[in-house]
């Protein structure tokens, strides 16, 4: 067995970065920029009243002045501000030609065609001059910045009807095992309903993978590799189950069946012990273990990472520092990634409390079900007590309840 911290180092390794591709604006949140994006000209294109008022020359500031007609936004408008009068300006509005200031609608006194400016009006005021948010050819956002829904509306301003991004990698789910069975049939004594295969799928949606495909193995080495075989187009293919040591854990004969190259297979952790990764040309392949809590542990921690390197993204997050609210015993010799719920406690130092949630196996999700995070016992520790500092990795993309 590798560590896991060898076992993750190994993987990222082996990963590499997608090549760029043009996507449709619409499909463009959350990637990586593979471009610079520049501004197509001025923004705003015009001198744009800020405010609804008037637009007037400064010099009438304190004096009674005509109002000689409006100014709607996205109204173009030759008529000029000249002295002693003005022209109603909506925001969002050009200002006309010759105008040197906007006086909001509250600081004047109307009667009828006239308005009544204040005392003071400054140059300028209530203006955004041309240019003055993003000037023409100014990159706006640069190439490995991430695409925000504000991002979004910067491209969409600019015209933009599609982007060149780092994609997202294609996946697919095999799940594997006799005793499993569909959502919709009736489970005898002997069978249990896949669990996994659902919650893989939520994880991958979760970082934004879209649905991935979702077949079923018997435990044979011809049909695993022929499921393979039918998922041969994707860039991540997870298998569950048939990782270990039994009699039908034929997922290491069926890769070999495959074609595909041995990463490494077994990690000194608990969950996931079984973890195997393997490469057929660009396709990566996960055998995750078939216990549900281990196969989500692996998702968490190694797949997770892939997905994140081959969308350009920094593929580790910087773990974070709790205090467990109760005593933690650690798994033999290994690492003991432990199920918890972290909670906010502003007034304490570290400021989380992380509540560990162990079921009574690696297939017990139901202790678990609610943990947002993963706790962090190292090898080799005694029982960790009620108020030790602990590391610990948010599960998925943020972090709950209050």
């Amino acid at each position: 067995m590798i560590r896991p911290d060898e076992a993750l180092r190994l993987l990222l390794e082996t990963v590499h970065q997608n090549a760029p591709r043009r996507v449709p604006l619409a499909e463009a949140w959350g990637l990586e920029l593979a471009e610079p994006i520049r501004a197509d000209r001025d923004y705003p294109p015009f001198p744009r009243a800020m405010m609804d008022g008037y637009a007037v020359r400064t010099a009438d500031a304190g004096k009674v002045v005509r109002v000689v007609g409006e100014v709607a936004a996205g109204q173009n408008v030759d008529t000029p501000v000249r002295c002693a009068e003005c022209l109603e300006i909506m925001t969002g509005a050009a200002c006309p030609p010759g105008t040197e200031a906007v006086v909001p609608k509250e600081q004047v006194r109307r009667s009828g065609a006239e308005v009544a400016l204040p005392r003071r009006v400054t140059p300028g005021q209530h203006i955004a001059p041309q240019g003055s948010e993003c000037p023409a050819g100014r990159p706006a956002l640069n190439a490995g910045e991430p695409i925000t829904p504000l991002a979004i509306a910067v491209m969409a301003s600019f015209g933009l009807k599609s982007v060149l991004v780092i994609p997202r990698p294609s996946m697919a789910v095999i799940t594997t095992g006799a005793e499993l069975i569909s959502l919709d049939e009736i489970p005898d004594p002997a069978k249990i309903r896949d669990s996994n295969g659902p919650m893989l799928v939520a994880m991958a949606c979760d970082m934004g993978l879209g649905q991935p495909r979702h077949l079923h193995a018997e435990d044979r080495t011809d049909q695993i590799a022929k499921s393979l075989e039918e998922v041969a187009d994707a860039e991540i293919v997870l298998l569950t189950g048939g990782v270990s040591v039994g009699t039908y854990d034929l997922v290491p004969q069926a890769l070999d069946h495959y074609g595909a190259e041995l990463v490494f297979h077994k990690v000194s952790q608990k969950p996931g012990k079984p973890l195997l990764v393997a490469r057929k040309g660009a396709q990566l392949v996960f055998g995750l273990p078939g216990n549900p809590l281990a196969c989500h542990f692996c998702f968490h921690r190694y797949v997770a990472a892939a997905v994140r390197k081959m969308e350009g993204k920094r593929p580790i997050t910087d773990p974070m520092l709790g205090r467990l609210t109760e005593p933690v015993e650690p798994k033999g010799g290994r690492t003991y990634f432990v199920a918890a719920l972290a909670q906010c406690n502003p007034e304490a130092e570290p400021r989380w409390r992380v509540r560990p949630l162990p079921g009574t196996s690696s297939a017990d999700v139901f202790a678990s079900a609610r943990a947002n995070c993963y706790a962090e016992v190292p090898p080799g520790a005694s029982e960790l007590p009620a108020g030790e500092v602990v590391r610990f990795t948010w599960i998925g993309s943020a972090p709950w309840p209050n």
